[in-house]
């Protein structure tokens, strides 16, 4: 078996019965309508000590090759403090979700960044310092800025966040995790939230790490926060592949195509009972890329990206009846009815190499409309 085949292996090992854990995987949740929340966002830690905008595969790859696990979930040197709120499950998954399985070496994978599983009722979290107030090695209060990764209509964590700090002899480990809200939540980006861990012993000159991520990241360490050669490159527009509606492969599939492509790739955020049925190769993205979503009813959800409608591809680049403008996520683009084979369709920069084409088949217009709105980019 090739090291990718054990990583995939790896991130797919599941119990036939995934209802013995806490926190099943589910790849639909929800009812009535509600917006599917597949995996969560991880958003990239800025080692300036501010917090992340959108790219924790970057962190975990450039620390992961020097970081080690020691301390995080295990170890002799480990000792825990007074104002712990939960307990560490000893679990890492992709972004912290369940049912999760006890970290290994040679598990990292640039898809699926790990993070450690909170325990039921809670959910990820990454952190940073609050870059507003002076790191002090001496103190025993952290002023931080904690992102939630779960799904939650854009809200903030305030009066959900806890803590669990793991003090060593070369580290202090903190991870948080924020409680869950319940219910149906959209997939927009949300707000960090500022927040003051408490500790029992000052980090002094040891390391101060993240224990969200797996292994750890070093935020701080003998007195200095640690900063990034640069600021984050990646535009804040930007979703991680889980955010995506589907399925962990899915996901992978997403991610593996905007690397490939020189355009933006967007996916679909769909309501509980959609399906990716099927996509093209995501290595020929930059030829053309093509998904399509199968709803509850039968509902037909297509999208042509890339080189979708150029010049030599006659009526595809004018097709229909002209409704006149909407949104293909962030984008603006022509509205029309009765394309080829569907019942409406959406374009955005017809005639030119980079374009995007939407259609939909056994819907209404407005749920078209709703669902074209609702693209996401997925970050490269």
């Amino acid at each position: 078996m090739t090291y990718d085949e054990e990583i995939e292996a790896a991130l797919k090992r599941r119990p036939a019965d995934e209802s013995a854990y806490e926190e099943p995987l589910a790849a639909l949740a929800g009812s009535d309508g509600g917006v599917q929340q597949v995996r969560p966002a991880t958003r990239s830690r800025v080692r300036t000590g501010a917090m992340p905008a959108v790219a924790a595969i970057a962190v975990v790859l450039a620390l992961g090759a020097g970081a080690s696990m020691a301390g995080l979930l295990s170890g002799p040197a480990v000792t825990a403090g007074g104002h712990n709120d939960f307990d560490l499950t000893g679990r890492v998954d992709c972004f912290g979700q369940a049912p999760g399985y006890t970290p290994g070496p040679g598990m990292q994978n640039p898809l699926c960044p790990l993070m450690a599983v909170p325990p039921a009722g809670y959910g990820a979290a990454a952190w940073g310092l609050d870059p507003s107030v002076p790191y002090s090695p001496g103190a025993t209060q952290l002023h931080v800025l904690v992102q939630e990764e779960s799904c939650n209509s854009g809200m903030d964590a305030s009066g959900r966040i806890a803590q669990n700090v793991q003090y060593r002899d070369d580290a202090v480990v903190v991870t948080l995790a924020i409680r869950t809200r319940g219910g149906m939540q959209t997939c927009q980006s949300n707000p960090a939230t500022p927040y003051v861990v408490r500790l029992d012993q000052a980090v002094g000159s040891r390391s101060l790490q993240d224990g969200g991520s797996w292994p750890a990241s070093t935020i701080a360490i003998d007195g200095h926060v640690v900063v990034a050669p640069t600021q984050s490159p990646y535009p804040s527009n930007w979703h991680m592949p889980t955010d995506c509606s589907g399925t962990v492969d899915d996901a992978g599939f997403f991610k593996a195509a905007s690397s490939t492509a020189k355009y933006d790739v967007y996916c679909a955020v769909l309501p509980a009972g959609w399906t990716v049925e099927s996509h093209s190769d995501p290595q020929a993205a930059d030829t053309l890329l093509t998904v399509i979503y199968r709803g509850p009813g039968g509902e037909t959800l297509e999208l042509f990206e890339g080189n979708s409608c150029t010049v030599g591809k006659g009526v595809l680049c004018a097709p229909g009846n002209s409704l006149g403008t909407a949104m293909f996520g962030d984008r603006e683009g022509m509205l029309v009815s009765e394309p080829p084979g569907a019942d409406y369709g959406l374009f955005v920069a017809p005639g030119e190499a980079q374009s995007w084409r939407a259609t939909g088949k056994g819907m209404s217009l407005e749920t078209f409309k709703a669902l074209s709105a609702a693209l996401i980019i997925v970050g490269k």
